[in-house]
């Protein structure tokens, strides 16, 4: 009995030793772990084919193509950039970068919440992730329950291009096509957080109807699919209730935070068309890439000057423009987005 009654005292003093040093260890600095497509990809894109391991992507920032679909930075960059930390490594590169311990991006261009473009979805990204976590890259316990841990999903866009032109999808199925996407994200979200990630930044569509892709009609870049963007205002109103309910569900209001990716990329397109008559700068709605293969933009047809445009191509913003939608997310990024 003196034996077990050692045995018990000592696992006690063991326990609070453990949490005593959980407590007191030094504040770390946060971990962003990235999910999604290519607006917050940082270099998972396949290097040997097309796209933004080629010229012209890149130009800007950081003067040659980095992975990035962009002549510069992403909407990740400003995310980490706001944390005080570095762009995390792409999952890719993970053996080949020491900077693995500011968190990992494992978002590629081209997926979706459903498998879409790429052979890939935020299940597979996030298996990924859980993967890592198995094999100890990172302590559940320490680098994410005792850090700022902070995971940034964006992911939407490409399911729809996916069901309107690979699907064939029906305007009529369109309603329970959102739906089911919408529930699915928010498992998705609900998963990383059970995994240990302590706040979960989720990105509304942007104002998809303004993307020249679907611009009306075609090349003219003057009038946004007005359609296309009341469809994405019922994706993300559905977003923002699934969001609220995972917040009341977990008891924590501040778990999940979404991002208004929809209008502050309207705040920034008609802020930018206000400074367009009496600047160098150009019709916002038109991309700097003027040819484009497979929706790909060629070094070919790139303008000259990238900072003038608001978009880059036919669906990304430019380096430029991502500073213009980041300076109207950066209000609520201060208030939600405490670490």
């Amino acid at each position: 009995m003196e034996g077990k009654g050692f045995f018990l005292g000592g696992l006690l003093l063991f326990s609070i030793a453990a949490i005593s040093t959980a407590q007191n260890r030094p504040k770390s600095s946060p971990k962003l772990f990235v999910f999604g497509d290519s607006y917050v990809d940082t270099g998972n894109w396949p290097q040997n084919v097309r796209g933004p391991w080629k010229e012209p992507f890149g130009k800007t920032f950081p003067g040659k193509p980095n992975g990035r679909a962009s002549d510069g930075r992403v909407l990740t960059d400003h995310i980490a950039s706001f944390l005080g930390i570095e762009s995390p490594t792409p999952y890719q590169l993970r053996n080949t970068s020491k900077n693995t311990q500011q968190g990992l991006n494992f978002a590629l261009g081209g997926s979706g919440v459903f498998p879409a473009w790429q052979n890939d979805s935020l299940t597979v990204q996030i298996d990924q992730f859980e993967q890592l976590l198995k094999e100890n890259v990172y302590s559940r316990q320490f680098d994410l329950e005792y850090s700022s841990s902070v995971a940034l999903v964006s992911s939407g866009p490409n399911d729809y291009s996916f069901y309107s032109a690979a699907k064939k999808g029906s305007k009529d199925g369109l309603p329970a096509f959102t739906e089911g996407l919408v529930n699915q994200l928010a498992a998705d979200l609900h998963r990383i957080n059970r995994l240990g990630v302590k706040k979960v930044v989720v990105a509304t569509l942007p104002v998809i109807g303004c993307l020249p892709i679907h611009i009306i009609p075609p090349n003219s870049y003057q009038n946004c699919d007005e359609e296309s963007n009341k469809n994405a205002r019922i994706h993300n109103q559905l977003l923002l209730k699934a969001v609220e309910k995972l917040n009341t569900d977990d008891g924590n209001r501040s778990t999940f935070v979404v991002l208004d990716l929809y209008n502050a990329m309207v705040s920034a397109i008609d802020q930018f068309r206000k400074g367009a008559a009496n600047t160098e700068y150009k019709n916002p709605l038109q991309p700097c890439c003027s040819k484009n293969v497979e929706f790909i933009c060629s070094a070919e047809g790139v303008c000259p000057n990238p900072k003038s445009s608001f978009f880059f191509d036919l669906a990304h913003p430019s380096d430029n423009g991502w500073n213009a939608i980041f300076s109207f997310l950066q209000c609520s990024l201060n208030k939600d987005l405490r670490v």
